[in-house]
């Protein structure tokens, strides 16, 4: 039986001590040593971590840019062998306002093993699964969507920022995209304000920038102070553009992105915080490893102490209205769905294979996720997940 949640008061986060030890979103092994073999172009492997993006490409070198190509059949090691059936990056899963279409990235396995002509981005269809367009960028990070319909989407080293047509608008970059990215090696986490004038990049490299993107602007505005540690997933409130920051260096910290300046600390937990997301009245949800448990920071300070997580982080987390939180560790396929305003709990019907990014519906009541093997998968009730168009 999953325990009831309990409540707590604290200081409000803003007031909290900036020298308050916290605990921190921790490695994301889940406590295992990482895999040295290498596997495939989306799969674990020892590389040197890639830089985040640092400068705005013209439009001309933008117009000129083609995605990266798989090496020369000779050229090609075990670091570059493709796995069958798994059509996503888990990592990228955003819905575009209206939530009528999902965007994710298909992996460059089925290019390689000529199963398809395209890699990077695609669009689907909510209402029917169909997929609607294959942007073929070469692009298998995250991706962040904004109210007038943008997408962020990023890579390795490049970030494009694209209008709801699809247009290229600006692209970011930190070097030439490689073909093959490895776990990790990529684009970690995207976030776009509600104005839709600052973008929030984790890159590759646990570096954190915020990018001033308003009109004809494409620069970076502010870097995250290196006292940070590096920093290994993030959080952008809905309701007032507040920042969350976890670090590997156990840190849990808040940040205005427009004035770049830390405005407070996370919540004291226990356990190892590794998985954030933000509700729509700014409520911030923490997935904590260790003593595995799902907590929830109102913005009044006050802690929801909710229900347990069978499986180890770190954790992916999506909050939607009502309420409603899902919450997954990462390779697992048992997803959490807890109702706050009433306190109850439901395990999902099982993932096949593992579920990836979640994100809910603008009403709620559905719930996605982008699974490595199964692809774009939705739950609105009942025994299974519905599966979309597989790219």
């Amino acid at each position: 039986m999953t325990p009831s949640p309990s409540r707590r008061r604290l200081l409000g986060a803003s007031l909290l001590p900036a020298a308050l030890s916290l605990v921190g979103c921790g490695s994301f092994g889940g406590g295992d040593e990482p895999s040295q073999d290498p596997v495939t172009a989306d799969g674990p492997g020892e590389t040197k971590a890639a830089a985040s993006p640092d400068r705005c490409l013209s439009d001309e070198e933008a117009s000129r840019g083609e995605r990266p190509e798989p090496p020369a059949r000779a050229d090609a090691g075990p670091e570059n062998e493709a796995i069958p059936d798994r059509p996503l990056s888990e990592y990228g899963l955003a819905l575009f306002a209206g939530g009528e279409r999902i965007a994710a990235q298909q992996t460059s396995d089925a290019l390689m093993l000529g199963e398809s002509d395209t890699f990077g981005t695609v669009v689907w269809s909510t209402a029917d699964g169909t997929i609607l367009e294959r942007l073929d960028n070469g692009l298998v990070g995250a991706i962040a969507a904004d109210a007038r319909g943008r997408l962020a989407i990023g890579g390795v080293t490049t970030v494009e920022l694209r209008e709801a047509d699809g247009e290229v608008l600006k692209v970011l970059t930190g070097g030439e995209e490689p073909f093959g990215p490895r776990i990790g090696n990529r684009v970690g986490d995207l976030a776009l304000t509600a104005d839709g004038t600052r973008l929030v990049v984790l890159g590759a490299d646990g570096r954190v920038t915020i990018w001033h993107l308003e009109d004809e602007t494409c620069e970076v505005e502010h870097e995250i102070a290196a006292e940070l540690g590096t920093v290994i997933a993030l959080s952008l409130s809905p309701a007032d553009d507040t920042l969350a920051l976890c670090a590997e260096d156990g840190t849990v910290e808040l940040w205005d992105p427009h004035a770049g300046t830390r405005t407070g600390t996370g919540p004291d937990l226990p356990g190892t915080v590794a998985g954030l997301a933000h509700a729509e009245d700014g409520t911030l949800i923490l997935a904590a490893d260790g003593e595995r448990a799902l907590h929830a920071l109102a913005p009044s300070g006050e802690v929801t102490t909710g229900p347990a997580l069978s499986a180890s982080g770190p954790y992916w987390v999506a909050a939607g209205p009502g309420g409603r939180v899902a919450a997954v560790g990462r390779g697992d396929n048992r997803v959490l769905l807890w109702e706050r305003e009433t306190d109850g709990t439901v395990e999902l019907p099982v993932v096949r294979g593992s579920a990836g990014r979640l994100v809910f519906s603008s009403d709620g009541r559905t719930l996605y996720s982008a699974s490595p093997s199964q692809g774009v998968v939705a739950w609105s009730g009942g025994e299974s997940w519905n599966s979309f168009e597989t790219p």
